[in-house]
């Protein structure tokens, strides 16, 4: 019997970006979903060959990302923790990419909090990378008061997708 020739559809390289997902933010959040998802998105991440940025927020008074995550992650050649001292992280996303070799086209963004790290770091994202794609995936990321009222009040751009 011949043998045939599968050709998988091109996946365009991308960057994960994992914003706070640290002991001290995560609970009390809303989405009992969240840590199961971002797991997901991880090994999607790694399966495609994908860079991976982990943001943490001072003070680490509330942990280094969760050791499930970093548990995920071990041995993973693409993957940086980059530390932020305010909501915005896309700066420091921005230099993992650039140091790492990581995609500055195609991102994908999950994580905490949807009202201000992860909107600040996608929102800030697109507008200082004009040809940037930004996916927030909507069942990784939570908060811990109005998840509702949270995603109806992200602040929404060009180039940006919440889904």
């Amino acid at each position: 019997m011949k043998q045939l020739k599968v050709h998988r559809a091109q996946v365009p390289d991308g960057t994960l970006v994992i914003v706070d997902m640290q002991p001290g933010y995560t609970f009390g959040c809303k989405n009992p979903r969240l840590m199961a998802s971002v797991l997901a998105e991880v090994r999607d991440a790694k399966a495609r060959g994908w860079g991976i940025v982990a943001l943490e927020v001072k003070p680490w008074k509330f942990g280094e990302t969760d050791e499930s995550i970093m548990h995920e992650l071990g041995g993973y050649k693409r993957f940086v923790v980059q530390r932020k001292s305010d909501d915005d992280g896309s700066e420091e996303v921005i230099k993992a990419c650039l140091e790492n070799g990581y995609s500055l086209s195609n991102f994908r963004v999950v994580g905490v909090y949807i009202d201000a790290c992860v909107v600040g770091t996608a929102v800030s994202l697109v507008e200082k990378l004009t040809e940037a794609q930004v996916r927030v995936v909507k069942r990784a990321c939570s908060t811990n008061f109005d998840e509702v009222g949270a995603w109806q009040a992200f602040r929404r751009r060009m180039r940006l997708k919440v889904a």
